[in-house]
């Protein structure tokens, strides 16, 4: 449970404009931006076909052109996915930044000198972007051992690429990429034609590539073995991806320029494959993330049901994200601070120590925050679904609570009035008895005593006499009265001798059946006593003059159970239709804790039963009509 301290302060004052940028939305609609990034791309496309296939350079030209309208194409649309799923990654830019790469390495199929030596440095961007992009996933930076994959890139191309365009006439770009035919353009950068310094130069380049390309491999299975299970997860659809089109790379640098064998068909079109499966990685990766989110989602609702534990909930929050460090933090406003299920505060840092946070609440008004792994800020459609089915479980137990406390002031409010009721019932019957029922004795005696004075067959005597008869009627019903309001066998004897003497002077005849009890609360024993009365005078007023009523009162372990019965005209029972009458019967059960029940039926009698828990004196009310 959350301490009295953190549940008295989640009043929701506001929490401050850093509130609003972490909770941003994690999808924007498509604008005229975008038509006109579409526009560029499709013109791309077009523009690198066509310069393929009319170029006249290229091994086979339509293949190549279709793998690179292929790589284009889910480059462009991997991007509008990353920028309007995640608007605040700049990981579709990149993505679009590729595509635009390889559109400016379709150059190498132009046989126009500048513009394929244009094509040879655009595929080496292209090659050291595609690098970039699985080393960073999900990122955009590069960090850590990444560092030394990129540097060997770097260098392939400063140690091997930059001397062959120096030193040779005729150059061709990554095979990864596009490599022209026997008959390459001439090479515009050319500054010494030495031949056998381009073939050394040529060797080192070779063997930089498939370093390059071995240690990409070695870092993408270090990585994933490396990571945590939340990361494993983010990263595995592109390194699956990414893995073979790399092992594509690294053999051919091996095999077919280092040791001079030639590819076949079969083996091309596997390299094909592998580098048109690549950029789907990106789209996968994405695309996975976002229905995990929704199992997540749809998972926790499921186990949220019901009012769980605090604990329970932060437990379940650990198993979604698979953190076990995650944890729950509630803000208290008036403090300025989170602080954890016990009360205890938490110092909220970003990136502190691997581990970041976000808050949930409405609009700018924090609730909670979920502390988390650091990894799983790159996972923010995982982390929304697991703050919004939590915020929604707290919201939930909120709104419970406040019913809850709703109910029970109303349920003490209804006591307070039953109990008062019941006090000036006593009060009027005392006041009866000490004050008026006194001085009425007192006034008949002194009649008594007067009619003494005067002769028994005088007119003044036989007026007194007269008086004296109608005193003594109202003095009895004056008792009667009083005896009702708050009986004294009632307070006395308890409910035996209670119902047994309001039996006796029922109208109608009534079978009693009453064991004895025990003796309860003031509050109680009134609450049955009086039921029993309303009953029994509903049987005279509406069974019929020939009706018959029973009677009972038992006790069934810990509940204390009356009925009312009578064979009479009964009635057709309907919830919202019953009377006064019956109203006052359940708000007096209610009050007390206590379950009425009225069964009737036209031409089968009513019955009238009330149980009340002996224990449970302020449970609610709970009043049942049934057929």
């Amino acid at each position: 449970m959350i301490s009295s301290a953190v549940r008295s302060e989640l009043d929701y004052e506001a929490f401050g404009a850093e509130m609003g940028a972490q909770n941003a939305g994690l999808g924007t609609p498509f604008g005229r931006a975008d038509l006109a990034v579409a526009a560029v791309a499709l013109a791309g496309v077009c523009l690198a076909v066509a310069v393929v296939l009319t170029g006249g350079v290229a091994m086979n030209p339509e293949a190549f052109a279709a793998v690179l309208a292929a790589n284009i194409a889910t480059l462009v649309v991997g991007g509008f996915v990353w920028r309007h799923a995640r608007p605040t990654s700049s990981f579709g830019i990149l993505l679009l930044a590729e595509a635009l790469l390889l559109v400016f390495a379709s150059l190498t199929g132009s046989s126009v000198s500048g513009l394929y030596l244009i094509g040879i440095l655009g595929g080496w961007a292209a090659g050291l972007g595609a690098t970039w992009l699985v080393l960073a996933f999900p990122g955009v930076r590069i960090t850590g051992a990444a560092w030394i994959v990129i540097w060997m890139a770097i260098a392939t191309f400063v140690l091997g690429e930059l001397p062959l365009l120096l030193t040779s006439s005729s150059v061709s770009g990554l095979a990864a990429i596009g490599r022209c035919a026997t008959g390459c353009p001439a090479n515009p950068a050319l500054a010494v034609d030495a031949p056998h310094v381009a073939h050394a130069f040529r060797q080192i380049e070779t063997a930089l590539q498939s370093a390059w390309g071995l240690a990409t491999l070695l870092y993408l299975a270090a990585h994933f073995a490396r990571a945590s299970r939340p990361r494993r997860r983010l990263v595995a659809p592109v390194f699956v991806a990414a893995g073979p089109f790399a092992a594509a790379f690294t053999a051919n640098a091996l095999l077919s320029d280092l040791v001079g064998l030639q590819l076949n068909s079969t083996a091309r079109v596997i390299f094909a494959g592998t580098r048109i499966l690549f950029p789907f990685g990106f789209i996968a990766a994405l695309l996975f993330a976002r229905a995990y989110a929704g199992e997540a989602l749809e998972y926790m609702a499921r186990r949220l049901a019901g009012r769980p534990s605090v604990a329970s909930v932060e437990q379940l929050v650990r198993r979604v994200l698979d953190d076990p460090q995650a944890q729950l933090a509630f803000w208290l406003p008036k403090r300025g601070y989170f602080v954890d299920r016990h009360g205890t505060r938490v110092a909220l840092e970003p990136e502190d120590r691997g581990v970041t946070w976000r808050a949930f609440g409405h609009g700018e008004v924090p609730i909670l925050a979920v502390v988390h792994d650091a990894a799983l800020s790159d996972d923010p459609e995982l982390v929304e679904a697991v703050g919004a089915a939590t915020l929604l479980a707290f919201e939930n137990r909120r709104l419970q609570q406040d019913l809850l406390d709703s109910v029970d002031a109303l349920r003490a409010s209804q006591r307070r009035l039953v109990g008062a009721a019941s006090s000036e019932r006593r009060k009027i019957e005392r006041d009866i008895h000490d004050g008026v029922q006194q001085k009425l004795v007192a006034l008949r005696i002194q009649l008594a005593l007067a009619l003494d004075l005067v002769e028994n067959e005088s007119v003044a005597g036989n007026r007194l006499a007269g008086i004296g008869v109608a005193f003594d009627e109202a003095l009895d019903e004056l008792r009667s009265v009083a005896h009702g309001i708050y009986p004294p066998l009632l307070a006395d004897g308890g409910l035996v001798a209670g119902l047994q003497d309001a039996a006796r002077r029922s109208t109608v005849p009534v079978a009693v059946d009453v064991t004895d009890v025990g003796r309860f609360s003031e509050d109680c024993e009134a609450a049955i006593y009086y039921c029993c009365l309303e009953a029994l005078q509903n049987v005279d007023k509406h069974a019929g003059h020939d009706a018959v009523a029973s009677l009972r009162l038992w006790r069934d372990r810990r509940v204390v159970a009356f009925s009312v019965s009578d064979d009479g005209a009964g009635f057709d029972v309907r919830p919202g239709a019953r009377g006064a009458g019956l109203t006052n019967m359940a708000d007096r059960m209610g009050a007390v804790g206590g379950l009425l029940n009225v069964r009737s039926a036209p031409g089968e009698g009513t019955t009238v039963e009330g149980r009340l828990p002996v224990e449970a004196r302020t449970q609610g009310v709970r009043h049942v009509l049934g057929v």
